[in-house]
């Protein structure tokens, strides 16, 4: 059986494609994570804040206020979401004490193991 030249033109083609579709797909996710990591950053929220507050056309004497009441207000949310993610991670580890009480010794030895530790603890 003879494969003509374009069924074969048209497998590359094809493989091609889904090659394309897959280094998109992985770039789409890393540069997802990545913008996702610097919207986290204070630097980064004030500066949208003061771009969009931009738009109104502020003096100094308005852009230096608005700067110190968005410093506030980034410090208060950067506070806020520290104490969230202790009170979340207090709640993990009251979750993990109630079922390390349903253990066996043997189960007890796994468990060290596999128990979610916080960030601070994770060597």
């Amino acid at each position: 059986m003879m494969i003509s030249r374009r069924f074969k033109a048209g497998c590359l083609m094809t493989l091609l494609i889904g090659f394309c579709l897959g280094i998109g797909f992985v770039f789409g996710i890393l540069a997802q994570q990545v913008w996702k990591k610097k919207t986290e950053d204070p630097a980064f929220m004030k500066w949208a804040a003061m771009k969009q507050l931009g738009k109104l056309k502020p003096d100094e004497a308005q852009r230096q206020k608005f700067e110190l009441k968005l410093d506030g207000a980034v410090a208060e949310l950067m506070a806020l979401k520290g104490q969230a993610m202790h009170d979340i991670w207090d709640i993990i580890d009251r979750t993990c004490g109630e079922l390390e009480q349903d253990l066996t010794p043997a189960q007890k030895e796994s468990w060290a193991k596999l128990r979610p530790k916080r960030p601070g603890e994770i060597k």
